[in-house]
């Protein structure tokens, strides 16, 4: 059985994660910068400012201001280390020694002290603690030692610090070549992408009022894409007022789970598509919100969603998270608005259900940030793709409970009934 070091230095972790971690926060520190502020400084200055920001500080010793204390006589255990009484506890055999504590202030980044870099001694550098802006160890030995002896100690353990101080510098000025082309490379991403412009709504007349804005640009269902494009995404105002429909609308289902639960996930994308395009219109009339595939629904920008629905009813977990990695991974504009609407036509205790579907959201491993709503059957997080992190969309989910119990009256004939009636 190996011995474990739990307080050598250099051997808690390594440090090729924590620079690896640094790495891949580099774009979404780009993509944090404000627009304005993105705009109007040069590559020059956001390079420089964000390699500021991400360098490692290497750890430095005040060699000048290395302290060792007076030494002192001590009780000491069989294993060599000073004995400190623990109540309730009975004390070793002890006998009588000496101990010397010296102190070495550093500053630099505490997490290197006890980081593992790629050249490495097996069980890690010597044992010291760490307490604040200094690292501390004491020095025991029996009664009679040779004070010479602990200097003599640790300056070898000094030199094995200074040995791991210097395998880490290797690793961090390979780090510092790669973390500058990161920088630079994400800094030309985002300058390079294509200009992102919201979509904004108009409320069909005689429709419910939903804060009705003016279109901004005219786009069309084309399916070639022209070079010059700006990004279309639909504003926040007009993706609220969209919730409120399909909210609207799904609060109808609920009201009558008996008319409404006979119908599939195709008939009811159709109602929740028709109640939208009721609702919202586009130029000279024409309708915004299209089919798409068996349940799905969109707005289609040159080919691409800049929208997207998809209706889906609950069967297991598995599904869930299929179906919603899948809404995640098809074709659509950068910053894509994306709503799942989930429908409940099995399961009687729907506030367990809830539980299942939202733990099953929240821990969606595209997830990037939860939301939090006030309503137990909707939840809205932003999460990315699956090929790409940086390529993020704003989720919102809905579930709707279409539970129509047996002790319920169907509206509807059974196919007993329709064979009499048919019969007779």
């Amino acid at each position: 059985m190996v011995k474990e070091h739990k307080n050598n230095l250099f051997n808690s972790c390594n440090l090729s994660i924590i620079l690896e971690n640094i790495y891949n926060s580099i774009m979404p520190q780009v993509e944090a910068i404000p627009e304005k502020e993105f705009l109007a400084t040069s590559d020059t200055d956001l390079v420089a400012k964000l390699v500021q920001l991400n360098t490692v500080e290497q750890i430095t010793f005040d060699e000048e201001n290395i302290r060792m204390h007076t030494i002192s006589t001590c009780k000491m255990t069989p294993s060599g280390k000073p004995y400190f009484p623990v109540e309730g506890e009975n004390p070793p055999d002890l006998q009588e020694g000496i101990v010397v504590q010296v102190e070495v202030p550093y500053s630099g980044d505490k997490r290197l002290l006890v980081s593992r870099p790629s050249m490495n001694y097996k069980h890690g550098g010597p044992s010291f603690t760490i307490k604040g802006d200094r690292i501390v160890k004491d020095y025991v030995g029996p009664l009679y030692s040779d004070p010479a002896s602990f200097k003599a100690h640790f300056k070898s353990n000094f030199t094995k610090i200074k040995k791991y101080l210097s395998w880490q510098a290797q690793d961090i000025a390979m780090f510092e070549k790669r973390l500058r082309n990161k920088i630079v490379e994400s800094i030309a991403e985002r300058r390079d992408r294509p200009d992102i412009v919201e979509l904004c709504f108009t409320s069909r007349e005689g429709a419910t009022d939903f804060f009705p804005d003016n279109i901004l640009n005219d786009y069309t269902n084309s399916d070639s894409t022209p070079t010059t494009l700006k990004n279309p995404v639909i504003s926040e105002d007009a993706f609220s007022r969209i919730i409120r429909v399909l909210r609207h609308t799904g609060k109808t289902f609920e009201r009558t789970p008996a008319i409404y639960s006979v119908h599939n996930d195709l008939d009811l994308r159709n109602i929740l598509v028709s109640n939208l395009n009721t609702h919202f219109v586009g130029k000279n009339n024409k309708d915004i919100f299209y089919r798409s595939g068996k349940t799905g629904f969109n707005v289609p920008i040159y080919s691409k969603a800049t929208f997207k629905g998809k209706c889906l009813s609950w069967q297991c977990e598995e599904g869930f998270t299929y179906t919603l990695s899948r809404m995640l991974d098809n074709n659509h504009w950068h910053s894509c608005k994306m709503v799942l609407i989930v429908f409940n036509r099995t399961e009687a205790d729907f506030k367990e259900l809830l539980k299942i579907i939202t733990q099953n959201f929240s821990s969606h491993p595209y997830q990037v940030q939860l939301k939090q709503l006030s309503t137990a059957n909707e939840c809205h997080a932003l999460m990315h793709t699956a090929n790409d992190h940086n390529r993020r969309h704003e989720v919102y989910m809905m579930v709707f409970n279409l539970y129509f119990g047996k002790d319920f009256d169907s509206p509807y004939l059974n196919d007993a009934e329709r064979k009499f009636f048919v019969q007779n």
